[in-house]
């Protein structure tokens, strides 16, 4: 009843989804109801088309059994974050698979890196980040204990504030190429080209700073 109402699927289309849903409750270990809930989120939050309604449910489910993610969360803010990226639903098999093996190989959970990447997301593919790369910086941020509000207010700030200097020029470009060891039309370039790369090199940068013993603070101040 709840995929009905939500997909707006009526005899022989409902027969269909519930014959899938059946099948995918006697391959995962989640009940034909439970499943068919999720579902029901997906399809209310825009999945449309029974294929993508269909892998998206599955690969929700397996989120909610691999993760500290519930299926319903993971279903959720898995649908958000794609819709704010732009990828389209086809590619949630990849967005899973990306979660998993970050939340497998950093020191931060998946529900952690989903959150804060939720939140740095739409700045992220504003400089033209993919899901991919909005999610490592997100792990790596999380993995520093660091939270999504702050992550997006300064991890955000900083991503603009460099598509700004890239497009304006000025005292603002010349600074973020400084740190990042490079010319003013070699970061512009870089950063037009390889967002995650010019981000990279001015982190990098800031490290050098301080190891050499200057200020990080007055370096991000001007």
């Amino acid at each position: 009843t709840g995929v009905s109402k939500t997909t707006g699927y009526t005899g022989k289309a409902l027969d269909e989804v519930g014959d899938a849903i059946l099948d995918m409750s006697k391959r995962m270990p989640q009940s034909a109801e439970a499943i068919a809930g999720v579902m029901e989120i997906a399809a209310q939050l825009g999945v449309r088309g029974k294929d993508n309604l269909l892998k998206f449910t599955e690969t929700a489910i397996r989120m909610g059994d691999a993760t500290n993610l519930s299926a319903e969360s993971a279903s959720t803010e898995m649908a958000r974050f794609l819709n704010i990226t732009g990828s389209g639903i086809g590619t949630v098999d990849k967005l899973g698979s990306t979660i998993v093996a970050l939340g497998n190989n950093t020191a931060t959970t998946e529900a952690e890196i989903m959150s804060m990447g939720m939140r740095i997301a739409a700045a992220g593919r504003q400089v033209g980040l993919s899901d991919a790369e909005i999610l490592g910086f997100s792990a790596s941020l999380s993995s520093l204990g660091i939270t999504a509000e702050l992550g997006r207010s300064a991890f955000s700030k900083m991503m603009v504030n460099m598509e700004v200097a890239s497009q304006q020029g000025g005292d603002s470009l010349n600074n973020f190429a400084k740190v990042a060891g490079m010319s003013a039309d070699e970061f512009k370039n870089k950063f037009q080209t390889d967002a995650k790369g010019a981000i990279i090199d001015f982190l990098k940068g800031l490290n050098d700073i301080e190891k050499n013993g200057g200020s990080v603070i007055n370096t991000l101040d001007e």
